[in-house]
């Protein structure tokens, strides 16, 4: 369950540091719900989803745990993840190099999509600097 719970502890967190100010005066100049949620929470928040984000996404890249329990690749290797093939040829088979190989792909793999990431942050994170509008 933690898997799951550590990025919701997160949002929580984020969500309890957005001023009531901002909601409060959102609700003066008559604001809806939905609009306050995509202009108030939505940007106060991006900081936090950018960071789930990068987080989840290694984590997808790196799942192992759960497929090997559970299928151990599964029926004609259905639920084969890069993990378990990495951990198949480096343990199960003794292919060192290839299983080295492989996980020096993966870390390609995670980099170029951490890269991709950062990239685009500059368009869709803001950060309060605390100065006056």
């Amino acid at each position: 369950m933690w898997q799951f719970g550590s990025s919701m502890v997160l949002f929580l967190a984020g969500l309890k540091q957005i001023p009531k100010e901002l909601y409060e005066a959102g609700k003066v100049d008559g604001a809806s719900r939905g609009r306050m949620f995509f202009i108030i929470t939505i940007p106060l928040m991006s900081p936090i989803i950018f960071f789930n984000l990068v987080m989840q996404t290694i984590n997808a890249f790196q799942e192992f745990t759960a497929a090997f329990v559970i299928t151990n690749g599964g029926p004609m290797k259905s639920t084969l993840l890069y993990g378990m093939k990495l951990y198949q040829d480096g343990f199960g088979f003794m292919k060192m190099g290839y299983a080295s190989a492989l996980s020096w792909i993966l870390f390609l793999i995670i980099m170029g999509f951490t890269l991709l990431i950062f990239s685009t942050s500059r368009k869709w994170i803001h950060y309060d600097d605390g100065g006056d509008f």
